[in-house]
């Protein structure tokens, strides 16, 4: 029996996992021992309460899943009685599933809709008597507004059922096994948990007004039910599958791991006999409750539109012209912050920052604008672009493959001011000039000797175009593997050493990571460079959004390649970049074409033999004429950041970045939901760059649509970056809030590659993705105040409210 227990979950690991291989073993392995009796339980708890002289007419359930407590409601509850029963669940396939599975009688007489938000029913007010949820209520975030839809769509004297999971002996035992084993736990079995303590929903309720007339909102309930090995590593299986580290595992290893979690389970509940307890919820709607439906109030942006208005003055100057009453008011909280900011940090130099702001970005407060996307891309100084423009106008520069000597000695001046900012030799280092780090990240993946043996080691919060290493390494057959992220977003150690551990000696391998996460701001640790290295593999780092404010010092750490993009360290020029590569890493690489500048003789058919001489070092790999008209603007851009200091950059950036999360992280609403205005991602501040990565969350706790945000963010002048950042996986990571929500989401689009349908259904409904705030070059104390301003707006007010002003305001 076990033999063959074993056989079975072999063809099971070797299997993708996706949402219908999940809704399909949720049906027969779980359906059965779990939401079959407690939907039994619920029935016979709605029939207690049945009023003879008042008898319910229709029954909504929401998350209906596959439909065993649906089954029950039917068949005990709404064919006995004549009633109609609505079925609705968030995903198709779970739909799906239930027509296949349920009675012919069943599916006629039931009606099923899919693609249901709770939060957001589809259904006219007062046109229920009775709502059901088993199992639902612990997955969307916005509980009280989940209320709120139930007490809208219940008729006076309706009633509201549901459970939740106070324990579950299996998911629990399956939650501590993968935290121990991968380092993260199943984000399914916790989310699954998440209402343990159920006080979350039921001061929802009490908010809406549900709890009158309810004796107690949340009784317990227990039951038991045996799982034999078979279904035991099924549900193992499941639980862990969307973890990376057992993703990535071949068939034998996950077998391996799938043995000792059992062993595990069996040393934990020998019977087999797991121990479930839920809680029963109840709720109803009475005529008071129904008149205490007041709406939020909208969003008042009022003092945020005045203190924009207002030139600004450093605290203690005079303005050029006297203020008004109501510009006085406005200023008083903006001193008192501000003060209290210097005195939090005392090195923060106040005066060079204003003065620096004066002298080279008036042109931001000229224009009213608050600029908070620098790791985008930096705003140029005006020093620069005035100096190169006059350095243009007065030189001749010439193609460099003519033999331009002016073109020649800006390009070894740039090489020079290069060398010197990352402090690396130029007899062990090499400057190849890119469009930008992608062209220098794509320049590596396409030249690497990767081979079958080969390993990628690639981390979760990495750039898109670090990512795309994988189809150039695919195709040479190497294999590639993810390092996953900790609950701080940060690099989980563990799978890292074991990563590095498990490397083939002797063959070419790539470990490429970020010193710092384009999205979250999270350092990285350099460390990895030289473990990396000692274990026989190149380090290619992403050092884009680090070295705009860090020093990347090439004589302690010593990646063999480095992209970087210069327009995200100094504004200007746009469209060029490079490649810093060690000469013995880069003598391993092999161009994979020739173009102008990079060969110096080919032959062809006018030839009698077949040759091809590649120029040495990194000219071999250039592509046509470099961007030769930007090599003064590159030299004087790093003597203006040398200038400054990159250390005083980024220690400036960093204390504006550091007070704009505690200020946004103490914003709570006073109504409805009392939680938090922000949610922000990523590790505490002392493991972080200058960004702050977050969503806005409404009174009732659901996310506003960060497209939403930015739009309103920008009518004010306040730029800001939305969306996944080109970081799919840190940001999915932060932002899903269970795993699986993906599938989920690409489920209801029903279109899984169309990038329209992505944007529309998941990205611009913010069901994933973010607001990314970043301090940079030019930024000042009022920069970061200013957006406080904008997210104090946003507090006790919700989502409809929100859209309806933007909209009102585009309308006038």
């Amino acid at each position: 029996m076990r033999d063959a227990a074993k056989q079975e979950c072999k063809a099971l690991s070797e299997r993708s996992w996706s949402l219908s291989t999940f809704t399909e073993f949720y049906e027969r392995v779980l359906g059965p021992r779990l939401f079959k009796p407690y939907g039994e339980l619920l029935v016979r708890e709605i029939r207690k309460d049945l009023d003879p002289d008042a008898p319910p007419s229709r029954i909504l359930e929401v998350a209906c899943g596959t439909g065993r407590i649906t089954a029950a409601l039917y068949q005990d509850l709404a064919k006995p009685l004549g009633l109609q029963l609505v079925a609705t669940d968030l995903s198709k396939i779970a739909i799906e599933m239930a027509r296949k599975v349920l009675d012919e009688e069943l599916r006629r007489d039931v009606a099923f809709h899919a693609d249901v938000d709770m939060a957001d029913l589809p259904f006219a007010d007062d046109s229920f008597d009775i709502v059901v949820c088993g199992f639902g209520l612990m997955f969307p975030p916005d509980k009280v507004r989940v209320a709120r839809e139930f007490k809208r769509v219940l008729r006076p004297g309706g009633k509201i059922y549901g459970t939740v999971f106070q324990y579950n002996e299996l998911f629990d035992l399956a939650l501590k096994q993968s935290q121990q084993h991968f380092g993260t736990p199943s984000a399914i079995m916790g989310a699954a948990l998440s209402l343990a303590d159920p006080s979350v929903i039921t001061r929802a309720f009490d908010l809406e007004g549900l709890s009158r007339g309810v004796g107690e909102v949340a009784t317990s309930r227990a039951l038991s039910f045996f799982l034999d090995d078979l279904d035991t590593r099924e549900f193992l299986f499941n639980a862990c599958i969307l973890l990376e580290e057992f993703n990535q595992c071949d068939v034998p290893t996950r077998e391996a791991y799938l043995d000792t979690m059992l062993r595990e389970f069996h040393a934990q509940v020998p019977s087999r006999n797991y121990q479930v307890m839920a809680w029963l919820l109840r709720g109803e709607v009475d005529e008071a409750c129904k008149a205490s439906a007041a709406p939020s109030p909208p969003p008042d942006f009022s003092e945020l539109s005045g203190f924009c208005q207002i030139p600004p003055t450093p605290i203690g100057s005079a303005a050029d012209s006297p203020l008004s009453p109501q510009a006085e008011r406005l200023l008083r909280p903006y001193r008192t912050m501000k003060r209290a900011f210097l005195a939090e940090h005392p090195a923060y130099p106040d005066a060079e920052a204003e003065a620096l702001r004066k002298r080279e970005f008036s042109r931001l407060d000229a224009l009213q604008a608050t600029y908070l996307d620098h790791v985008g891309g930096t705003i140029a100084p005006d020093s620069l672009l005035e100096q190169d423009y006059r350095a243009l106008k007065s030189s001749i520069l010439g193609n460099p493959h003519s033999g331009s000597k002016s073109s020649d000695a800006a390009h070894e001046k740039a090489r020079a001011e290069i060398y010197r900012f990352f402090r690396c030799a130029p007899d062990e280092y090499e400057i190849i000039f890119t469009p930008n780090a992608s062209g220098a990240i794509r320049l590596v993946a396409e030249s690497f000797p990767f081979e079958s043996g080969s390993e990628v080691l690639l981390t979760k919060d990495n750039h898109t175009s670090v990512h795309g290493l994988r189809e150039y390494a695919r195709a040479k057959g190497a294999s590639v593997k993810y390092i996953p992220l900790d609950s701080d977003l940060r690099i989980l150690e563990s799978s890292m050493r074991r990563s590095l551990d498990r490397l083939a000696p002797g063959r070419p391998h790539l470990l490429a990571y970020p010193a710092q996460s384009n999205a979250t701001g999270t350092r990285h640790d350099l460390k990895w460079i030289g473990l990396a290295q000692e274990r026989g593999a190149k380090v290619l780092c992403d050092a884009a959004a680090f070295v705009p404010q860090a020093r990347l010092d090439c004589s302690t750490h010593q990646p063999d390649f480095i992209a970087i993009s210069f327009y995200k360290i100094f504004g200007h020029p746009t469209g060029a970049g490079c490649l810093i590569a060690r000469r013995s890493a880069l003598q391993e690489l092999t161009p994979p074409s020739f173009a102008g500048g990079s060969v110096c003789y080919y032959s062809g058919p006018w030839s009698p033999t077949d040759r091809l001489l590649h120029r040495e070092d990194g000219k071999r790999f250039e592509i046509g004429t470099p961007n030769y008209a930007s090599f003064g603007a590159i030299a004087q851009g790093f003597q203006f950041v040398s200038r400054l200091g990159l250390e005083c950059i980024g220690a400036r950036s960093g204390a504006l970045a550091r007070w704009l999360e505690a200020q946004l992280q103490e914003l709570r609403h006073d109504i409805k939901s009392q939680t938090p205005l922000c949610r922000v991602y990523g590790p505490p501040v002392e493991h972080k760059g200058a960004t702050v990565m977050l969503n806005f969350f409404d009174c009732y706790n659901a996310v506003f649509p960060h497209a939403l945000v930015k739009r309103v963010a920008e009518s004010f002048g306040i730029v800001v970056r939305n969306g996944c950042f080109c970081n799919l996986g840190a940001v999915q990571q932060a932002t899903y809030t269970t795993a699986g929500a993906e599938h989920c989401e690409l489920d209801k689009t029903e279109k899984i590659l169309d990038c329209k349908a992505f944007d529309d259904n998941i990205l611009d409904k913010g069901n994933c993705g973010a607001i990314r705030v970043s301090f940079g070059l030019g930024s000042t104390f009022r920069d970061a105040y200013c957006f406080y301003l904008f997210a104090k707006c946003l507090l006790n007010t919700e989502c409809a409210r929100l859209e309806n002003a933007v909209g009102g305001a585009s309308a006038n």
